[in-house]
């Protein structure tokens, strides 16, 4: 699920910028500086900050920031000597060097190690398994938690400030410009203390107590426990601890074991509101009351000279890390964007094909199944492909850490790959990094791999049904986006590419055991896992890399190559979400995932990663960008999906022709709904996986509508710079876009659309034993007509949806004169036409689903009508007047037809008072 930028985000992120725990921070800084009047009033002492503030006095007492112990008025006491301090402590070597005495730690600095760039990664190193506290998760921007930062001890006087730098606004140094932005932009207080010791004799070095500085909440775990759950969880540092401190030359390592903790449950009151927040708990604990959660805090130096950063093209889709520079004032904006990618240097300059300086190694967590290694491997090392290409012999590497390892993983330094065995399965798998904010060099990435995406207990959890029905078709994008968290909470940061595809390749199992006879444990249906294993690990492997997800990539290649056994590319793009490739009964095999990289995957990392003399860089950068209209370099990500505009650049599509490729996923589902009417179950086997095999197949239905809907109105999106050839943005033809409405109209629409017997609905039984893990794991009855009416409700809903009138109201304004295009009137009878195919027969029933879905599109009318002007688009509200008119007609010439069942002369009527009803209706106008 997924990936960060310069904070893990699983997401789109840039560099450094404001957490969510700031505010308080911020007041805790203006309250700890008051505090520093109380110390002699003294210049400043070696090493303190540059400019520091003389503080004023104030004899109040002190706010603790995260992390920062409290801070008491009063004369400064007179410092006890550096070798009394650390009598019978045990020197711990590291970038900072740290002495442990018990539970007592303290870090050594010197005069030279103030005031200097430090670099602050926290992870999870243990969780609860749910509510995104997760052991072993890289702390991002756009997660829950407060992400990495550049940070810097500042010295005022006695006290020993560990300060946030402030990385997104620079000036060129010692110009006016740099003395306008130190005067505009703060920094943010992570943790105080006061002095442990005088100076060492010799090295002049000091103490300062880590405790004070990281045995609090600077991740923000209690704000997470309390949005999750609605309870008064708090940090309680009593009974936390720093309970381990390993040094190495390039990095200390702290790790905190956190208690959080609430006096008292709430539970949801007798007042509370259907569907409304309630209270609720942890599930995995033996007392909800309290929690242990470990961090590990890397602090690492910054390199000493930061990487030459390299300017991103928005033609390409690389995360960012983003500066707004101040330096020059004849620049159209200050704001500057640069790729994030790891340090790569080619060891020999002159080689056409050389081994880098520093490989970028992966190292393979202990905690990863040992059948699961060879194809991780493999999936890691594919990327070298692309490197070999621009020059770089094996420039990626893999290691195995051994059992007996005394480091971590998680260290700052190491990418890795681990396996989580969370409550609930959260994102699939996840690729975030951690990167220098000043330059977008990648330091740190820590890849995530969910125990429930693996075959069999990820199919056993998606048998459920009790999670949204109709995932993208029913979503209302366009309102979505526009939230603030909208466009950066569903970035590659919260990548679902595993997630999806561990559903896609349960269903892909259950589908090749009931129509080819291929067993879960059989060598066909391990490879299957394998491969799948092998496209997770390179799509995450590629966030690590800078790379952002690519949804226009599927549209690269067309059926032919997709159907070809021996095909081993099926887009463009490895950073795509690609369903898993099925063929239909009677046709050869296809590969079921892609398993090698795309044409753009080789694109995108020559953009960051080739290296060329500094005087030709930004020509040779221009020139592989200008590439971009290239058909197999096609490129679209996140918000251009989330628009919900661009037909092309979707989730879950596959293919040149969106709609042969929903016809033949209607086909292979409706194949496989036959089958298991006439499949007999073994003794052995369960009603329950008949159930969720159904319902798999249903919700395949419902992904491949979503491809039809985004047809319709849509407007192709192309990043292309001026000179390609091309206009960025085309209207769908309108026969492409009446032809995927007909396809709705008449698989998913039709009266008799995903029909399920009531023989199989009789055998759709629940699971039993899950049932008794509490009311959400399991439903006890299952009706797959339900699930058929939501997904129709879902698309009839964005149908007549304003956001629809609007895209197809923008279509027309920019096709040319004399062209054809789709209109609103031909939208809405062919609807009607097909919703109410029932009124040109002669009497007898109409269904219950179908009654349903026709009250609801009355139901749609009458809000069109009922709702004030200035709320809709004249041409939408006056086609509503007409086309309930016209439908009213039809109601009334069919209900005085003889032989209709007593519940369809009913829904006629009834049909006919609310049109009348909502026709003769006075609006009044609403005030201002």
């Amino acid at each position: 699920m997924t990936r960060s930028s310069s904070a893990a985000s699983g997401g789109e992120p840039t560099s450094s910028s404001a957490r969510p725990w700031r505010l308080t921070l911020l007041a805790a800084s203006v309250l700890l500086l008051g505090a520093c009047a109380s110390a002699p009033a003294t210049a400043p002492a070696a090493g303190a900050g540059a400019g520091a503030p003389a503080p004023a006095a104030s004899s109040a007492s002190v706010a603790s920031a995260p992390g920062a112990a409290a801070v008491r008025p009063g004369a400064a006491p007179a410092l006890p000597p550096f070798a009394r301090v650390i009598e019978q402590a045990r020197r711990i070597p590291g970038v900072l060097d740290a002495w442990q005495k018990d539970d007592k730690v303290w870090i050594e600095l010197s005069e030279q190690d103030f005031d200097r760039p430090f670099f602050l990664s926290p992870k999870l190193a243990s969780g609860i398994g749910e509510a995104g506290v997760l052991g072993g998760l890289m702390a991002g921007r756009f997660g829950p938690f407060g992400g990495p930062q550049w940070i810097e001890f500042r010295r005022v006087h006695q006290q020993v400030q560990m300060i946030a730098r402030n990385a997104e606004s620079v000036a060129r140094a010692g110009t006016p410009a740099a003395r306008a932005v130190a005067a505009a932009y703060s920094p943010s207080l992570l943790g105080s203390t006061t002095l442990a010791s005088l100076p060492h004799p010799e090295r002049r070095t000091v103490l300062v107590e880590a405790n004070s500085l990281f045995l609090g909440d600077m991740p923000g775990v209690a704000m997470q426990l309390q949005r999750s759950f609605r309870q008064g969880y708090g940090h309680d540092v009593r009974h936390s601890a720093i309970t381990g401190v390993r040094g190495q030359p390039q990095e200390l390592v702290i790790e905190v074991q956190n208690h959080y903790a609430t006096g008292s449950l709430a539970s949801p009151g007798p007042s509370t509101a259907p569907g409304a927040p309630a209270p609720s708990v942890p599930d995995m604990l033996p007392d909800a009351r309290s929690l242990f959660v470990k961090v590990q805090y890397s602090i690492t130096r910054l390199p000493a000279t930061p990487m030459a950063p390299r300017r991103a093209d928005a033609r390409l889709g690389h995360f960012t890390t983003s500066v707004s520079d101040f330096s020059d004032d004849l620049a159209r904006t200050p704001r500057q964007r640069f790729v994030n990618r790891w340090r790569l240097d080619k060891r020999d300059p002159a080689a056409a094909l050389s081994e880098p300086v520093q490989p970028i190694t992966y190292w393979i967590d202990r905690s990863v199944p040992v059948g699961y290694r060879a194809a991780i491997t493999a999936g890691i090392l594919e990327w070298n492909r692309a490197f070999e290409r621009i020059g770089f012999k094996d420039a990626i590497r893999v290691q195995v850490q051994p059992d007996d390892a005394r480091d971590d993983t998680l260290d700052t330094g190491k990418a890795s790959v681990r396996w989580m065995t969370n409550a609930q399965a959260q994102f699939g798998a996840i690729g975030p990094t951690h990167v220098d904010p000043r330059s977008g060099e990648i330091l740190d990435a820590d890849i995530a791999l969910e125990s429930l995406s693996s075959r069999g207990v990820r199919a056993y959890r998606t048998q459920y049904i009790d999670r949204a029905l109709l995932d993208a078709a029913s979503a209302d994008l366009p309102a979505f986006a526009s939230r603030p968290e909208g466009l950066h909470a569903l970035h590659d940061a919260s990548c679902q590419h595993a997630d999806q595809a561990a559903e896609q390749l349960a269903y892909g199992l259950d589908l090749a055991a009931v129509r080819d006879g291929i067993e879960p444990d059989s060598p066909q249906a391990e490879a299957f896992v394998q491969a799948y294993l092998k496209e997770v690990t390179m799509h995450e492997v590629g966030h690590t890399l800078g790379l952002r997800h690519n949804f226009r990539a599927s549209r690269v290649y067309g059926e032919r190559q997709i159907a070809d056994p021996a095909s081993t590319v099926l887009a463009g793009s490895v950073m795509e979400y690609l369903p898993i490739n099925l063929a239909r009964r009677g046709e050869p095999a296809p590969t079921p995932f892609q398993t090698t990289l795309g044409p753009y995957d080789h694109w995108a990392i020559e953009y960051a990663y080739r290296t060329w003399p500094a005087a030709d860089e930004a020509g040779e950068l221009a020139r592989v960008a200008a590439r971009s209209s290239e058909p197999e370099l096609a490129f679209g990500t996140d918000e251009d999906s989330l628009f919900g505009l661009d037909p092309e650049t979707l989730q879950n599509d596959q293919g040149d022709d969106p709609v042969a490729f929903v016809r033949r996923r209607f086909d292979i589902a409706g194949d496989l709904i036959r089958r298991l009417e006439a499949t007999p179950l073994r003794a052995d086997d369960s009603y329950a996986r008949l159930r969720r095999t159904v319902s798999f197949a249903l919700r395949d239905v419902a992904r491949s509508s979503a491809v039809l809907l985004r047809q319709i109105g849509g407007i192709r999106m192309l990043r292309d710079a001026p000179g390609s050839g091309r206009d960025p943005m085309v209207p769908v033809p309108p026969d492409r876009q009446l032809e995927a409405l007909d396809l709705i109209a008449s698989r998913v629409f039709a009266a008799d659309a995903l029909p399920v017997s009531a023989a199989l609905q009789r055998r759709l039984a629940p699971d039993y034993l899950a049932r008794a893990d509490g009311p959400g794991a399991d439903t006890a009855d299952y009706n797959p007509a339900d699930q058929v009416l939501e997904l129709q409700r879902g698309l009839l809903g964005q149908l007549m949806s304003d956001a629809l009138v609007q895209r197809l109201l923008s279509a027309q304004a920019k096709t040319a004169p004399g062209e054809p295009s789709l209109s609103l009137v031909e939208l809405h009878e062919r609807l009607a036409r097909v919703l109410w195919s029932e009124l040109a027969q002669r009497g007898g029933d109409i269904p219950l689903a179908r009654r349903e879905l026709q009250r609801d599109h009355l139901g749609r009318l009458a809000v069109m009508l009922l709702r004030p002007a200035s709320q809709g688009r004249a041409d939408a509200q006056a086609l509503a007047r007409s086309e309930a008119q016209a439908l009213l007609l039809r109601l009334q010439a069919a209900s005085g037809r003889p032989g209709w069942s007593p519940q369809a002369r009913l829904h006629l009527q009834a049909g006919q008072d609310l049109l009348r009803e909502a026709l003769a209706a006075r609006l009044n106008r609403l005030p201002g």
